[in-house]
C-alpha cells in the first residue's frame, strides 16, 4: 500500500515540471486555423515569460491573422518598446494599413526607410500607404526605388506607371508605360492605361 501511494505521490510531483502549454501547442493551432487557441496558448507563455519578446510578437502576428489589428497593433507597440528591431516596426505597419490608418502607416514607413533603404517589403508598404493617402506623387517615387532595386518586378513596374499617371508625370509615364508593354503586354496597368499612355 504505502508503495502504491509513493508512486501517486511521485507522479503527482513529475506532473508539476510537465508545462501547461508549450508554444508547439500554438504552432499545431495556427495550423489547422484555430488562431483563437494559438493566442491561448501563447497567453499562458506570456504569463511564465512577460519580457519574452518573441512571445509578444507571435501573439501579435496571431492577432493580426484572426483579424484583432487594434489588439494586434498594441502587441507590435509593447514589443517595440521592449526591443527596437525591423519586425515589430512592420506589424505596426500592417495593422495600420489593415485599420485604414494611411497618414499613420505612411510616416511610421518614412520613419525608418533611412535605415533600410533596400527594403523592399518596407518600401512597398511606404508605396501602398502612399497611394491610399493619395499622395501619388510621393507613392511613385517609392514603387520606382522598387524596381530599381528589382528590375524585373513587372508587378511594382505597373504600380510605378500607375501612380506617375495619377501624379501628372505623363512624361516619365509614358517612357515606364512603354517598358511595362514590352516586357508584359497583357498587364491590367497596359490595357487600362493603353488610350492615354499608347502615344508619342
Amino acid at each position: 500500500m504505502y508503495k502504491h501511494i509513493l508512486l501517486t505521490l511521485l507522479i503527482l510531483c513529475s506532473l508539476q515540471f510537465i508545462p501547461a502549454t508549450s508554444i508547439q501547442d500554438s504552432y499545431l493551432a495556427e495550423l489547422s486555423g484555430d488562431y483563437a487557441q494559438a493566442i491561448t496558448h501563447m497567453q499562458k507563455l506570456i504569463q511564465e515569460e512577460p519580457t519574452e519578446v518573441f512571445y509578444s510578437m507571435r501573439t501579435a502576428w496571431l492577432y493580426y491573422l484572426l483579424g484583432s489589428y487594434p489588439q494586434a497593433l498594441e502587441l507590435y507597440q509593447q514589443s517595440l518598446v521592449k526591443l527596437d528591431h525591423l519586425d515589430a516596426h512592420l506589424g505596426i505597419i500592417n495593422c495600420q494599413l489593415a485599420l485604414g490608418q494611411w497618414a499613420q502607416a505612411l510616416a511610421a514607413s518614412q520613419k525608418i526607410l533611412p535605415e533600410h533603404p533596400q527594403n523592399t517589403v518596407l518600401l512597398g508598404k511606404a508605396a501602398y500607404a502612399a497611394y491610399m493617402n493619395k499622395a501619388y506623387g510621393t507613392a511613385a517615387d517609392y514603387f520606382g526605388f522598387i524596381v530599381a532595386i528589382s528590375l524585373w518586378d513587372i508587378e511594382n513596374r505597373g504600380y510605378w506607371v500607375n501612380n506617375l499617371y495619377l501624379s501628372g508625370n505623363l512624361s516619365e509615364a509614358k517612357k515606364q508605360y512603354r517598358t511595362l508593354k514590352k516586357y508584359h503586354p497583357e498587364s491590367q496597368v497596359v490595357i487600362d492605361l493603353r488610350e492615354v499612355l499608347d502615344t508619342p
